[in-house]
């Protein structure tokens, strides 16, 4: 045999045993669209060996039986519910034969039951209380991610470690849909679909009244995108792939998906990532908002950085996949530092220099802070941490072993099989990619060990200028069913010195104005405080966000 096939004899032995140690799932889900129900008959297989486990499924869901392989007998299980582990479901397991410790079968069949609220009448729904982990019935459609636990997820308590992503052979069953879309498989039309995948993917579920195309390398599910349009966005995803790819030197891996889906409140609007699905869960269709139609670019640059930080979770969120005490930096703070390098690179210095100008604002205004050193449970780490702080934090490490290394660091991480994200695997991958240690050691006694870490770290990025350029700008929303057209203010640009209590104390004269001249007083506004060291800065900000408004709004000018 040549070398050739000898090494890829041993890759697909290599592939073979790595998905050996993923769940396989296999059975039929039942579905309602109309009546919000949900039933299930799984066999789960090819699970590790432990006894330190527990299988997470939705609180909602109805366990009718555990059986084993062969259905000749029902196991015993306990459950607990543990909402600092998930707040969505329950932890079952099965107690071993003096009740004191757990037993886990390499197979066991499961069936489930379970009715959820449909949403249908958007007048009736409440303001807020929507979220990723909701399985949502909103009367055209089912949508339940991974973090639901609809289907059956082993959680490693030793590890510390989701079984999320699973490979499947499940068919789906809904006599009142139009289309079925299983996570990593193409979707289908028709009321039952079979999704097979030997690939492992974690599991979102969009099942209803939707349609959906394929555009070059996208698909695009339940959006009013033009084909020009998508066209537009297919590029930008294909750049910004081709870019992650050749940096981390790890193939970007399936085809992207984006799903729209509205929520089942009347204000929730996010967007999530399921690996390889973007999903945009919207009232107002954000996803159709993207490129503008007529000169078909991105109608904001700026949306750029939302899309390559979305991107990036295929490397920190499907490659690795982060557990343990600093979960949050390695899934978020990671991601949002990869996706500055791709802005930075594809789109100009100018948007980078902005970005980092947030960073350092954001990284100004936290509270009760801890140094990464001494975090000790992923609750230390809140958005503001992992999405401003974490990625100022490397790059001013990038600063120290520059752009290379930094590369070369984060591809150490990501071939870094079953480790717990930790600060352990933080400062070994470090030195493992080759650091020497005077410079990590140096490192981790200015900016990760105390809590002087901060101020150290905000003083690498002192303003040079020595001015704020301030404006606010504020938005009507109004209550259901009134048509009429909603109201917007904005004020001119001013100008003080550099100093962070004055500018502080601007903001707050901002929002008491705001509170007595929303437009008509009695009504809600939403508001934004901008400030920026450049009066060019100042002025594109505020002509994009204008932009923004479009005719949607009747907008005047204010002061304050």
């Amino acid at each position: 045999m040549t070398s050739r096939k000898l090494l890829l004899v041993a890759l697909l032995l290599t592939g073979l045993s790595a998905y050996a140690q993923t769940p396989h799932i296999t059975g039929d889900v039942y579905i309602s669209i109309k009546n919000g129900t949900f039933k299930a008959d799984l066999d789960v297989s090819r699970l590790p060996k432990t006894t330190n486990y527990a299988i997470r499924l939705n609180t909602g869901l109805n366990i009718q039986f555990f059986r084993d392989s062969a259905d000749s007998f029902s196991y015993t299980s306990a459950r607990e519910y543990k909402p600092e582990k998930s707040d969505e479901s329950f932890q079952y397991w099965f107690p071993d034969k003096d009740q004191k410790g757990r037993y886990l079968p390499g197979r066991f069949k499961v069936s489930y039951v379970g009715a959820f609220p449909v949403s249908g009448d958007s007048a009736k729904r409440s303001e807020w209380g929507d979220w990723k982990g909701n399985i949502a019935f909103n009367g055209k459609t089912l949508r339940a991610s991974e973090q639901t636990a609809w289907y059956p997820i082993l959680y490693d308590i030793a590890e510390d470690k989701d079984y999320q992503n699973v490979t499947f052979d499940i068919t789906i069953h809904a006599p009142d849909a139009k289309a079925i879309y299983l996570n990593g498989c193409p979707p289908q039309y028709g009321q039952q679909a079979r999704f097979r995948s030997d690939r492992p993917f974690p599991l979102l579920l969009f099942v209803g009244d939707f349609d959906f195309r394929k555009e070059k390398n996208t698909y695009l599910l339940n959006t009013t995108l033009t084909a020009p349009q998508a066209n537009v966005l297919d590029g930008w995803f294909s750049r910004i792939k081709g870019y992650y790819a050749q940096k981390l030197q790890i193939p970007y891996g399936a085809d992207v998906t984006l799903l729209a889906s509205t929520p089942v409140s009347k204000r929730n609007d996010w967007l999530f990532v399921t690996y390889p699905t973007i999903a945009s869960v919207s009232p107002k269709g954000w996803l159709n908002t993207l490129v503008d139609p007529k000169k078909l670019v991105l109608a904001d640059s700026s949306l750029l950085s939302f899309i390559a930080h979305e991107l990036g979770h295929y490397y920190f969120g499907s490659v690795v996949t982060p557990n343990s005490t600093l979960r949050w930096a390695f899934l978020e703070g990671m991601t949002e530092y990869i996706s500055l390098q791709a802005t930075r690179d594809l789109i100009g210095q100018g948007f980078y220099d902005r970005q980092l100008k947030r960073y350092v604002g954001a990284t100004k205004s936290m509270t009760n802070f801890t140094p990464l050193r001494k975090i000790n449970a992923t609750g230390d780490i809140d958005e503001v941490y992992r999405y401003q702080y974490i990625p100022l934090l490397l790059t001013a490490l990038e600063q120290q072993i520059g752009q290379q290394q930094m590369w070369k660091w984060l591809q150490t991480i990501l071939n870094t099989s079953n480790a717990a994200t930790d600060y352990s695997l933080f400062k070994s991958s470090l030195l493992k990619s080759g650091v020497s240690e005077k410079v990590v050691s140096d490192f981790e006694e200015t900016y990760l060990s105390t809590d002087n870490s901060r101020a150290a770290l905000l003083a690498l990025f002192k303003p040079t200028s020595t001015t704020y350029y301030y404006w606010g700008l504020s938005k009507e929303v109004l209550k259901a069913g009134n048509s009429r057209k909603p109201q917007a203010f904005y004020t001119a640009i001013k100008q003080m010195k550099l100093d962070d209590e004055e500018i502080k104390k601007a903001s707050q004269q901002y929002y008491a104005y705001v509170k007595s001249h929303c437009d008509p007083a009695n009504e809600m506004c939403t508001s934004d405080f901008n400030y920026y060291e450049s009066m060019e800065d100042a002025q594109r900000a505020q002509t994009r966000w204008l932009n923004n408004l479009g005719d949607k709004y009747t907008v005047k000018k204010a002061d304050f």
